[in-house]
């Protein structure tokens, strides 16, 4: 198969197809290319074993080193894999290869085309070897010296996957060089990879670019200038940007195509239009730009407008993402909850040779639902990467959170709560109770009067029961903290009651309170239709008033026994219910003079109802505890 990159790159390969007698060559360009495909194996001249089947990010046009590549291939269907493995085994044997081969494909509409067949060693052998434990470079010597595969004790064919997915990641030296394109194409320009390892792609990918070296920002401004062929897809980028809450900034035949889809964006000048109108040289200039996307005009030439624009971002520590499939592979790292404190860290020396099984139970408490594992006799070492893991609603199990339960010297049992971007909470009062209905309904107690060690305390429970199950719990939460630097707020005084506060998105009166977690309460006129996504990020992620975080109640006034309220929650968004944001709620309503002390008030939430009664020495709430299913999940 010859691949062209461009009218010269035709007119080269055209004479040696010539020169060479090559018959029916497929020309195809490169931008219409589907998945490229990375095939190392070992070849004993009549069988072969193939360690793994790699797929780059990058389609087919960028040089494999310098395409991020992934094992094992997650595109490629059964069949197109059995017929992989028969084209490698045939093309290996006919060459009368006996060591190590390299073989790199393309698929385009199912068909498979061949790209190169190396018989020797490559790069990614070192990568191969150690994710899956087969020692390459030993059975392909073992191989040369005339020992068979079938005897080598790895089999032959595809070797079994282990559970792990694997991202090879290249690492790039632009800022040592001057004047030099980032521009990727056909001709290899990175100085050497990194390897990241993890239980899903978007775990592995987001460890192989921090690795990298990129810095993951997941916020600010985003420029867009690609070339017309790469227009009908840069709408899916624009798309994954702007819902991270990235501004699009885009020169004008870009921006007009983002427009259409219904996005805001603003239009740059390119360097030769418009000198004294904003142009992208003076956006990036001006510390407003976080990542470059440029695919126009690949070229040596400095001084085209795209290579200067490309150069510059380099210079200034932009991050230059010149393919479409690159950006959106960023984008997906982004998206999901990983961070470099909740990935798990893999000992390569030590890798699981099958998933690990794991044991749960989904409970909620009015809607608020967290997936509860018991570690009370078998711990578990890696919960921020299990929690992020287990809590994806869409392709795992799906919950707020993780909720581990561990033994205490102290307590009936030890409570370990962490969000679904795998940060750890203090409390969550829905939470708590599901805890007690577990050790209670399973054995662990006998007691319907228990305490739960917290991260934020020591907490009693009372179990009600009925025909021998827990339906609903009462929570004493303990003394509500008022204090700014304990809860902690960013503001004077001994306490925060109905300050105003200035934000990007308004002004808002709020009041802060601490029931174990840092709540900001706003009092809204029509709760159910308030934009609570918008107001709780903005409140929620303001670093410079709440130092670590906040979740914010959004309350309605019903009577003095009755509000409404919706949380937005640090770390997971919006929820059913908040069991401690429900206290905040209603101490706020009491601290503002809508209801009183010493009075059941009835927290009316999305996912259920609870009660709450604030007195001078503590903050009880009532409310159910539900099992929804329980099952074994392999990770």
């Amino acid at each position: 198969m010859i691949i062209a990159h461009s009218d010269e790159d035709i007119r080269e390969y055209m004479q040696i197809i010539l020169s060479h007698n090559i018959e029916n060559p497929i020309l195809i360009d490169k931008y219409l290319m589907g998945v490229e495909i990375e095939v190392d194996a070992i070849c004993d001249g009549e069988e072969i074993l193939i360690p793994g089947i790699m797929e780059h990010i990058e389609r087919a046009g960028i040089h494999s080193g310098d395409s991020i590549a992934v094992y094992p291939a997650w595109n490629v269907s059964g069949e197109l894999t059995q017929k992989l493995i028969e084209y490698t085994k045939n093309l290996a044997v006919s060459l009368k290869t006996k060591g190590l081969v390299n073989i790199q494909y393309v698929i385009y509409e199912n068909q498979i085309y061949v790209i190169e067949v190396n018989p020797r060693s490559s790069r990614t052998i070192p990568y191969i070897s150690k994710v899956t434990g087969v020692p390459m470079v030993d059975l392909a010597t073992r191989a040369m010296l005339g020992e068979k595969l079938k005897d080598m004790g790895y089999g032959t064919g595809l070797y079994k996957t282990p559970p792990y997915v694997a991202v090879k990641v290249p690492v790039f030296s632009f800022e040592k060089l001057i004047d030099v394109d980032v521009q990727l194409g056909p001709e290899m320009k990175s100085t050497g990879e990194v390897l990241g390892i993890g239980k899903t792609l978007d775990e592995a990918l987001y460890k192989g670019l921090v690795a990298a070296g990129y810095k993951m920002k997941r916020s600010g401004g985003i420029l867009m200038t690609v070339r017309d062929s790469d227009k009908a897809e840069i709408v899916d980028v624009a798309k994954n940007y702007y819902e991270l809450g990235f501004e699009l900034f885009a020169t004008l035949g870009t921006a007009e195509v983002i427009r259409r889809s219904g996005m805001p964006v603003t239009v740059a000048a390119k360097l030769n239009e418009l000198p004294n109108a904003e142009n992208t040289m003076s956006l990036l200039n001006s510390d407003r730009i976080d990542y470059l996307v440029s695919t126009s005009t690949r070229g040596r030439i400095p001084t085209h407008d795209d290579v200067r624009l490309r150069c510059r971002a380099v210079t200034r520590g932009i991050p230059c993402l010149t393919a479409i499939d690159t950006a959106n592979a960023l984008a997906r790292a982004l998206k999901s909850r990983y961070s470099q404190y909740n990935t798990e860290l893999v000992n390569i020396n030590n890798m699981r040779t099958e998933r690990q099984k794991l044991n749960f139970i989904k409970m909620h408490g009015c809607g608020n639902d967290y997936i509860y594992v018991d570690c009370l006799t078998k711990p578990i070492n890696n919960m921020e990467s299990v929690a992020v893991n287990l809590s994806d609603r869409h392709f795992s199990v799906g919950g707020d959170g993780v909720i581990f339960i561990y033994p205490s010297d102290t307590c009936d049992a030890k409570m370990r709560m962490f969000n679904a971007d795998g940060s750890e909470g203090k409390m969550c009062g829905n939470a708590i109770r599901c805890v007690g209905k577990y050790l209670y309904d399973n054995g662990k107690t006998d007691k319907l009067d228990i305490t739960i060690d917290t991260m934020s305390g020591v907490k009693k429970l009372k179990l009600f029961a009925r025909d021998g199950k827990v339906n609903s719990a009462m929570v004493d939460m303990g003394v509500v903290i008022l204090e700014p630097k304990k809860i902690p707020v960013r503001l004077d005084g001994d306490s925060v009651v109905a300050r105003t506060v200035e934000t990007p998105v308004g002004r808002f009166e709020i009041t802060c309170t601490s029931m174990g977690n840092p709540h900001c309460t706003v009092f809204v006129q029509d709760v159910m239709n308030y934009d609570v996504e918008k107001v709780g990020k903005v409140l929620g992620g303001n670093k410079d008033l709440f130092p670590d975080g906040v979740n914010v109640g959004f309350v309605q006034i019903i009577d003095r026994t009755h509000i409404k309220a919706r949380v937005y929650e640090r770390g997971t968004g919006e929820t059913m219910a908040c069991g401690t944001g429900s206290c905040a709620s209603a101490v706020a309503a009491t601290l503002n003079g809508y209801c009183d002390k010493n009075t059941d008030i009835s927290v009316r939430l999305p996912g259920g109802e609870l009660i709450v009664r604030y007195t001078d020495d503590t903050v009880f709430m009532t409310g159910e505890a539900c099992e929804v299913f329980r099952g074994t999940v392999r990770l």
